[in-house]
């Protein structure tokens, strides 16, 4: 182990902490460490989370740490950090009891506790003097405009030296949300930026996770990312905790702006994972990112739907065409799954390669209809059938760069057909859900 950053972690725990008794990987698709540690005779359970690895622009934990440290002075229940260890890029944690997932609570009661516990300290987070965390280096936006799309605009900074080949989709996105700019909120807040992670115990929380996308912006950012953290992992009613939110904090809900919320915060991951996907890297992660970045294109394109008021038909996958070899991709995914791991990380990487295996065994039977069909879309909308999908984007992109607002409602039927059949294909392989999950309107949820 010398020489790794697990070494260089035990060497570091050792000299501030105590004797490691444990260091176990977590597999993920970051690096992270669970240790346990015997401090002057008590375990002490510790988690260490380093950087996020091969993405660009990623936020540093020395960040988050100095958020966990202050959100910890204002009483708000997070890990207490014992420091960073600079050679490793990781943060050093108390680790918290308990579990992460809302799904696993042990009744709809206790999630419906939870979660007004959860929205209660966020009020409380949200009420804070914006000043204790500019010295950290996040500005106050200037204006409305600026508000609002402080967290897209970041992200598309990001996102624009990675891209490598068109993206239609993300640019209809990026000019909508620029043109639609809830000018009317002015009210600048300290917000988490990627709400609702979290563990429990019984029907309370023991503490916030993972605070690495907070800034200065509109709670409205917040509130507007529960009904997307709810896709990977179901928090319960979410209409019960906006309204417990609004309770708590005597803010009202703006439904126009959770809405354009949703669609900002939606569209800035399938941004920041360009980079992942034009140029994929050899990690199990890939088809991972594949699935969030159509996931929440998908719940996107809903959001500026219900926005301008345009009804989604149902979108179906065109029959399969198998090839000559198919029988062998058959084989694949079950090939993979059977090889033997020694461990849990090994374990990690074979299942996720499996999945792969079996999304490129479906992307080869389907993959050439749902291309013809893309381009069928975009002939009927600029007039032109392109031979390739390459060109067929290129000029997609083109039309949508070019057009104006009168153009939205037929951009957004197309995008949402074009994503539709993108996440039937990964359907079978998706990770969490296990199906397509879409945007619950807020009326239902609220009314």
């Amino acid at each position: 182990m010398e020489g790794t950053a697990e070494a260089r972690i035990v060497a570091w725990i050792e000299a501030h902490l105590g004797r490691v008794i444990r260091i176990e990987r977590q597999p993920r698709w970051r690096p992270a460490w669970f240790v346990d540690v015997d401090h002057d005779g008590a375990l002490l359970p510790l988690y260490v989370r380093g950087d996020r690895e091969g993405m660009e622009g990623s936020v540093p934990v020395s960040l988050e740490a100095g958020i966990l440290e202050r959100l910890e002075a204002a009483g708000v229940p997070v890990p207490h950090v014992y420091g960073m260890i600079d050679e490793a890029s990781a943060v050093v944690m108390d680790r918290l009891p308990g579990r992460a997932n809302l799904a696993t609570a042990d009744s709809d009661a206790a999630r419906g506790a939870i979660m007004d516990h959860y929205m209660d300290v966020l009020a409380v987070i949200h009420a804070r003097d914006t000043a204790e965390f500019t010295p950290l280096g996040f500005p106050v936006p200037a204006d409305a405009e600026a508000l609002a799309l402080v967290n897209f605009e970041r992200f598309e900074r990001r996102y624009r030296p990675t891209k490598r080949r068109p993206e239609p989709l993300l640019e209809f996105g990026i000019q909508w949300l620029h043109r639609n700019v809830p000018r009317h909120r002015y009210d600048p807040r300290f917000i988490l930026g990627d709400p609702a992670q979290f563990m429990f115990e019984g029907d309370r929380l023991t503490g916030l996770l993972d605070v690495e996308l907070a800034h200065i912006g509109d709670i409205a950012h917040d509130l507007a990312g529960l009904r997307l953290r709810t896709i990977p992992e179901p928090l319960g009613d979410i209409g019960r905790a906006l309204r417990r939110y609004e309770a708590a904090s005597g803010q009202p809900l703006d439904r126009v702006a959770i809405e354009f919320h949703t669609a900002q915060f939606s569209l800035a991951t399938p941004m920041s994972l360009v980079g992942e996907l034009h140029a994929p890297r050899a990690v199990p992660e890939t088809l991972q990112y594949l699935e969030w970045f159509h996931q929440y294109a998908l719940t996107g394109i809903e959001a500026i739907a219900a926005i301008i008021g345009v009804d989604l038909p149902p979108v179906t996958l065109p029959e399969p065409a198998p090839g000559r070899h198919a029988g062998i991709a058959d084989a694949l995914p079950d090939t993979i799954g059977d090889l033997t791991a020694g461990d849990a990380d090994a374990a990690y990487r074979r299942d996720a390669t499996a999945r792969t295996a079996r999304f490129a065994q479906r992307a080869a039977i389907f993959g050439p209809g749902i291309e013809a069909a893309n381009l069928d879309d975009i002939a009927a909308m600029t007039g032109v059938r392109h031979p390739d999908w390459q060109s067929g984007d290129a000029a997609l992109e083109a039309f949508v760069l070019a057009a104006g607002p009168d153009r939205d409602a037929a951009l957004v039927a197309l995008f949402h057909a074009r994503t539709m059949r993108q996440m039937l294909l990964l359907e079978p392989v998706l990770n969490r859900t296990s199906r397509i999950e879409h945007l619950i309107p807020l009326a239902e949820l609220l009314d």
